[in-house]
């Protein structure tokens, strides 16, 4: 329902703009299915014991999916496989799964994304984590492994990598509700992070510091915790949403026991509320928007630049925002997909996707319902692909006139005859 709001929403920009305008269903390269992810997130649970959570994130581009009726449908078999540093296999999990989707962008997204989990204590040894994504439709496989070395936690005191974890509703191998994540792009703290400090001492007295980078001028420590321990310790820290107002955040760690300190650094991004992911950069991100833009805007933003651009930009959003009571603005993260989509699909040596003939229509249109494409022969040279949107009563010819993979729409798309 989203989705059919949010390309409503789309269409209504474009009538505003005097334009109007996502993609072809292309087959997917082989190696698709290795486009997944494998996480580790490890903590310590006893004197000589380390808990892991290994994580498969697979998004849905790199399954292939089968239209069945008026939904699209995928299948796989996925697995977690942990050895020694021997080789031998200590660990097997395997899920078996499928995925439905009424909506053909979601086919494609990288956003979207299956999760599978798994728990498994080890001692302080070496290990390889290795993981196989096998699609069922094409028959392809895709893999993973990490090696990770916990035998420098012999070593008393030592320190492990503080993990972060959000809220998010279910079980995924930590407490009830808490997601684990890598801080790379976190776009939710309404209600704040949760830091999860842990290492290994002896009996003496220990202290464990914390602090933000660049938020400790006068000398106070976000966290400080001085205890006694059996050989580990395990420190849940609230990380409220007001000290994480600032995009790029680097969190420090100081372990101190019997005059030896040891240290750690995290890097956290926060990306401001309404903001897509995939805005790394305002005035390209303001480029890509000339498919919406009336020409007020385009009068408002020219030859701006930095902050100036960046409210315009922020501004154009809010205005469009269809839930602003949240931190997502779905009409944004859309629109971003796709550029995001053509940019990989449609990209040409002398010119991105976006800019593209095919980028246009897709970004503004999404999936044709369904595409003609003819083939050069010795008595036709012309090579075309004509777009169909039935729901729509449109259709796209796009030719490529010289060859080498410009195709061109037949007709202006903006113009008195459109």
């Amino acid at each position: 329902m989203m989705k059919r709001i949010l390309s409503g929403i789309i269409a209504a920009l474009i009538i505003c703009s005097f334009i109007s305008g996502q993609r072809s269903k292309k087959n997917k390269s082989l190696s698709n299915v290795g486009r997944y992810n494998l996480l580790e997130f490890s903590r310590a649970i006893s004197k000589d014991s380390i808990l892991v959570t290994a994580f498969v994130d697979i998004p849905f581009r790199s399954l292939q999916f089968v239209k069945k009726n008026n939904s699209f449908f995928a299948s796989y078999d996925v697995s977690i496989v942990l050895k020694n540093n021997k080789g031998k296999r200590i660990f097997r999990k395997m899920w078996t799964d499928s995925i439905t989707t009424d909506d053909y962008i979601q086919t494609q997204s990288r956003l979207r994304t299956r999760k599978h989990f798994s728990n498994f204590t080890v001692a302080k040894n070496k290990y390889e984590i290795e993981s196989e994504l096998y699609d069922k439709d094409t028959r392809n496989k895709g893999s993973k492994n990490i090696k990770i070395d916990f035998s420098k936690f012999k070593k008393k005191p030592s320190l492990m990598e503080p993990l972060i974890v959000a809220n998010l509703e279910g079980e995924w191998g930590f407490d009830v509700n808490e997601f684990p994540i890598t801080g790379k792009r976190i776009t939710n703290i309404d209600r704040g992070l949760t830091l999860i400090v842990s290492g290994f001492v002896d009996s003496e007295p220990y202290e464990v510091l914390g602090f933000m980078e660049g938020m400790n001028e006068d000398g106070k420590f976000l966290i400080s915790k001085k205890d006694t321990s059996g050989g580990f310790f395990n420190h849940r820290y609230k990380l409220d949403k007001s000290i994480l107002s600032t995009m790029g955040l680097e969190i420090g760690i100081k372990l101190i026991q019997s005059n030896k300190e040891r240290e750690v650094m995290k890097k956290i991004s926060i990306y401001k509320p309404g903001l897509s992911g995939f805005v790394n950069n305002v005035e390209t991100s303001f480029q890509q928007m000339r498919y919406l833009l009336t020409n007020n805007e385009r009068k408002e933003a020219k030859g701006k630049k930095g902050e100036a651009l960046e409210k315009i930009f922020l501004e154009f959003w809010n205005k469009r925002d269809p839930t602003p009571e949240t931190n997502i603005n779905e009409l944004m993260e859309e629109y971003y997909i796709r550029v995001n989509y053509v940019n990989e699909y449609f990209n040409m040596s002398w010119k991105e996707g976006w800019e593209t003939d095919f980028g246009m229509i897709y970004i503004l249109f999404g999936p044709p319902d369904e595409i003609q494409r003819s083939n050069a022969t010795s008595t036709n040279t012309s090579i075309y692909q004509a777009w169909y949107y039935n729901r729509l009563n449109k259709q796209f010819v796009f030719r490529d006139q010289n060859g080498f993979g410009d195709f061109k729409l037949d007709k202006p798309f903006i113009g008195p005859n459109f």
